[in-house]
């Protein structure tokens, strides 16, 4: 059987879960994560750890503080006005939103945010990922290695 190595494309379920063991993502198994050992889609000691594994293989890995989503930044709060979302949707503390940003070449992106407070007049959103600064840990199984 064949084992991985640096640029070989892979098929992941993967698991990613806080310091207390709650699972923050997870892939649909229906829908496998696909990437290239090596291309810094996963971090860097993730990878490692996808190198040299055959299919069916497992791997538990921890990535400490900062090392998987990057530090937390008070940039990525932003302070949305409540009229810009439609009237009658129920927003809650906690609820996950996509927003379209303006970037600074004048293009847009949407991106992912977490409301952390709401009131009349604004709604205030987190974009930093729920484990940015924070311990990761990274369960994947390899279930393919494509040709």
């Amino acid at each position: 059987m064949s084992k991985t190595k640096l640029g070989s494309t892979v098929e992941l379920e993967v698991e990613v879960l806080d310091v207390d063991g709650e699972v923050v993502e997870i892939n649909d198994p229906e829908e496998l994560l696909v990437i290239e050992i090596g291309a810094g889609e996963l971090p860097p000691r993730v990878e490692e750890a996808l190198t040299g594994i055959e299919v069916g293989d497992s791997i538990d890995v921890v990535c400490e503080a900062g090392e998987a989503f990057g530090d937390h930044s008070p940039e990525a709060i932003v302070t949305v006005p409540r009229e810009d979302f439609p009237e009658d949707l129920e927003i809650e503390k906690g609820m996950a939103v996509s927003v379209t940003v303006e970037e600074e070449d004048g293009t847009t992106a949407e991106i992912d945010a977490y409301v952390i407070e709401v009131n009349p007049d604004a709604v205030i959103l987190d974009a930093n990922h729920p484990l940015a600064g924070k311990e990761a840990r990274f369960r994947a199984t390899l279930r393919a290695i494509q040709e």
